[in-house]
């Protein structure tokens, strides 16, 4: 299994906290990160391989770099590359069968059995972001989850199979942005992951003990404990992995409001942060590259959305990253 994310500068710490989880649990697994930056990192605990987004996309052919990564922010950076290191993971290993994707912020407490046991039968593994629908008066969570994707984009399964490698590229060519009516919002992977049931040979894995996360620590059945060797859920399921996103601090909001003060998610959310703490010692947060033209001026948001737009609709030539805010497209 070759377990693969993506990050850019300021989220090294997070893939070795990632990298260390997963081989403490699955020793056997190769860590594969990709680093949407202009320039490689060296070598990192528990990271077999570090390859640059640059390098990935031109393994897989594609010389458009700049002006693709260019119409993404610093948030959209793992958005614009999962479908391509999908990709690139199973076309450049073709000896692994199993391919995982998972966000950095994920923790791995227990081996992925489950994924591997449904791949046997599927060739593709979705995770969804709930298991339990809420109250019949109250469909505020379900209509959000339509609007961001039923499935949740930081952990997806793939078999290296012909099907596989079919799901992984048109993935890829879908969230490449490159047509009008593009879904809104920072993570716009997501919401073509709905329809993978229907195209795709695919499975849903509904085990509570993954994705633990910000949007279901409602649910009754992902209650966390302490059983005295490791922690579970409800009715004792295994923990397998947590998402420790704090996206705009939703998780910080969640633990007050669905969390005991003694609950154990609390403890192990404080435990996670001590050790990301020190490890931004060594890796601090850092501008992004594709933030920035090459004259430093910074990239508007603006300005990436009407390139974007003028890319829809007619062909640019060029280095985007030689032009300003000001340049028309």
């Amino acid at each position: 299994m070759i377990i693969g994310t993506v990050v850019n500068a300021s989220g090294l710490a997070q893939a070795r906290l990632m990298a260390n989880s997963v081989k403490r649990q699955m020793p056997f697994a190769k860590v594969l990160v990709c680093l949407v930056e202009e320039t490689q990192a060296g070598t990192l605990p528990d990271v077999d391989w570090i390859f640059t987004a640059r390098e990935i996309s031109a393994y897989l052919g594609f010389e458009d770099f700049d002006n693709y990564i260019f119409k993404f922010n610093s948030l959209q950076c793992g958005t614009a590359m999962k479908g391509r290191l999908l990709t690139y993971l199973l076309e450049a290993f073709p000896g692994e069968e199993h391919i995982v994707y998972l966000d950095p912020e994920m923790y791995v407490f227990k081996p992925f059995n489950e994924i591997e046991q449904m791949l046997s039968y599927y060739d593709v593994v979705l995770t969804p972001h709930h298991l339990e629908p809420s109250d019949a008066w109250d469909c505020s969570r379900e209509i959000g989850t339509l609007q961001d994707g039923t499935f949740h984009s930081g952990l997806v399964a793939v078999k290296n199979s012909q099907e596989g490698r079919n799901f992984a590229k048109w993935w890829m060519t879908i969230i490449a942005g490159d047509f009008g009516g593009q879904p809104n919002g920072i993570f716009t992977d997501q919401p073509y992951l709905n329809f993978v049931p229907a195209f795709f040979n695919a499975g849903v894995l509904r085990h509570p003990g993954y994705n633990l996360a910000f949007w279901n620590l409602h649910e009754n059945g992902r209650k966390l404990y302490w059983s005295g060797d490791g922690y579970c859920l409800t009715h004792y399921v295994s923990l397998h992995c947590v998402n420790f996103s704090n996206f705009l601090g939703l998780l910080d909001s969640c633990i007050d409001t669905y969390v005991p003060h003694d609950g154990a998610f609390r403890q192990l959310w404080s435990e996670y942060k001590q050790n990301l703490d020190w490890l931004y010692l060594e890796h601090p947060a850092l501008p992004w590259a594709y933030d920035y033209f090459y004259s430093g001026e910074k990239i508007a948001d603006e300005t990436k959305l009407r390139y974007r737009e003028a890319k829809i609709n007619r062909s640019i030539e060029g280095n985007p990253f030689y032009l300003s805010n000001h340049s028309d497209f």
